[in-house]
């Protein structure tokens, strides 16, 4: 089975990047692909339990829904930690790691690797 591995470093209400990156991982999903998502920078926003957009799609809402089909979140642990993020603020079954394990381990594993930032 392929490997699709998502890098994102946008916020979650900074534009819509995160929103993109569930849509392509949905479609990757549907299509047979394992998928992960590695958020890093401001992309630690998306992991964030409690989100409550007024005018933003709910990317909290989404993750949750894409995890339950096999969607892997990690983020980096210093981005996170720096934004006040800690592994009890995070949705459940998201794995606060780090660069040098997880998402090295991300993309080795993978066909294809994109980035999303800004």
């Amino acid at each position: 089975m392929k490997t699709l591995t998502i890098i994102l470093k946008s916020g979650s209400m900074m534009n819509m990047d995160p929103n993109f990156a569930l849509k392509l991982a949905d479609a990757a999903l549907k299509k047979g692909y394992n998928v992960n998502l590695f958020c890093y920078g401001e992309g630690v926003t998306v992991i964030k339990k409690g989100q409550n957009p007024k005018r933003f799609p709910n990317i909290e809402k989404i993750c949750r829904n894409l995890m339950e089909k096999g969607l892997k979140v990690a983020a980096c642990s210093t981005c996170a930690n720096a934004r006040g993020i800690y592994e009890e603020d995070a949705i459940d079954g998201c794995k606060i790691g780090s660069l040098t394990n997880d998402l090295s381990q991300f993309i080795v594993d993978s066909d294809k690797v994109i980035t999303l930032t800004r």
